[in-house]
């Protein structure tokens, strides 16, 4: 059977692993590599704890042979490309006393699941990237409830943007499974920084990383509901959080009001005609750097009064910072002079939250 056979047909995936299951000798040629898919994608390894890579999709622990015939190899690569009318997105075909292990190598989604998580003996998953313009099972006029909601309530900072979207769809040939899982496992999405800037990358207005979580869809109140004990690892950047249902998925961010315990300004004294005068550590600064306050929230202002209370300069922060978020004091007044020897208190607010401090500066 050719691959041009599987495409223009419409097998189910259960007959293909059937085929394998019960005909292990049945497909005697090399599977096809490169745009299209690879038919034995999908039905690999009863168990046996190998991996199999085809385009953008690993899967490990998939339904059918474990010995297969010395001719028929396994060609990875390929992009998944060419499936519309077949299987799109890509899906994969499990038995429910093994575990499930279903990731792209790019790391943009990883599900592992423990055996007998999935009440049905044999069940397909699927990760759907975009939910909006090709749906599996939820309505994307949910979704965009759910998104409106959210910008309203929390701004334009936690809107849902197309590529932070995973649609989960667990089913088998009579339906979708839509319970919740018997035996929880985990879900990694990879989130996109790739300047390291600290901005998610088409962000806008721009959404610190600091702020994303995971939120999960609920389809009864069309709106996004958080998920606890989210776990972050910034160097690989994923976002990590409890699996225990299919349904659609988002990264989300929120802006940013809090102040963080890491704030602080520098050079405390401000010296710059002294003999430590410079930028590096332990240096008094310079006329041309200024003050700096790093880790400044999102929004708000940071003002700085004499010890009298009289407001000397107030200056606004940006929207658009990148990391480490610093927002820099020229040492003048507002009226352009330059700020006298002594010593003075800042004030730095955003929503509710706010924090002050003092700074010395000798001239």
């Amino acid at each position: 059977m050719t691959e041009t056979d599987h495409k223009t047909r419409n097998v189910p995936l259960s007959f293909l692993a059937a085929v394998f299951l019960f005909a292990p000798f049945a497909f005697c040629a090399d599977l096809p590599s490169g745009a299209d898919y690879q038919l034995d994608s999908s039905v690999l390894d009863n168990g046996g704890g190998r991996n199999l890579t085809g385009g953008d999709y690993t899967v490990k622990g998939a339904i059918g042979q474990n010995n297969l015939p010395p001719n028929l190899s396994l060609s990875s690569g390929g992009g998944y490309s060419n499936r519309l009318g077949f299987f799109n997105p890509p899906h994969f075909t499990y038995q429910g006393g093994l575990s499930t292990v279903f990731y792209m190598p790019s790391g943009d989604v990883q599900l592992v699941l423990p055996p007998n998580t999935v009440g049905k003996d044999v069940f397909d998953i699927t990760v759907n990237r975009d939910p909006m313009a090709q749906p599996l099972s939820v309505s994307p006029d949910t979704i965009l409830n759910a998104n409106n909601k959210m910008v309203h309530n929390e701004g334009a900072w936690s809107q849902a943007f197309s590529a932070n979207l995973s649609e989960i769809a667990i089913f088998d040939d009579q339906d979708f499974y839509t319970d919740r899982l018997a035996n929880g496992g985990t879900m990694n999405i990879r989130y996109r920084d790739d300047d390291n800037d600290g901005i998610l990358d088409g962000s806008n207005p721009p959404v610190r990383v600091d702020s994303l979580n995971y939120w999960g869809l609920d389809e009864t109140l069309n709106s996004w509901a958080q998920m606890p004990g989210v776990g972050v690892d910034k160097t690989a950047k994923l976002l990590s959080v409890s699996f225990d249902k299919p349904g659609v998925y988002a990264v989300l961010g929120a802006v940013v009001q809090s102040i963080p315990s890491h704030f602080k300004a520098y050079p405390v004294p401000f010296r710059p005609n002294g003999p430590q005068a410079g930028t590096g550590p332990g240096q008094t600064g310079t006329e041309a750097t200024g003050i700096i306050f790093e880790g400044v929230p999102q929004t708000g202002k940071i003002e700085i009064f004499t010890v009298d209370g009289r407001l000397v300069r107030k200056l606004s922060i940006p929207d658009n910072l990148p990391f480490p978020y610093v927002v820099t004091w020229d040492v003048k007044t507002a009226s352009g002079e330059k700020a006298a020897s002594g010593v003075y208190i800042w004030r730095v607010a955003s929503g509710s939250s706010s924090k002050t401090g003092k700074l010395m500066v000798i001239r």
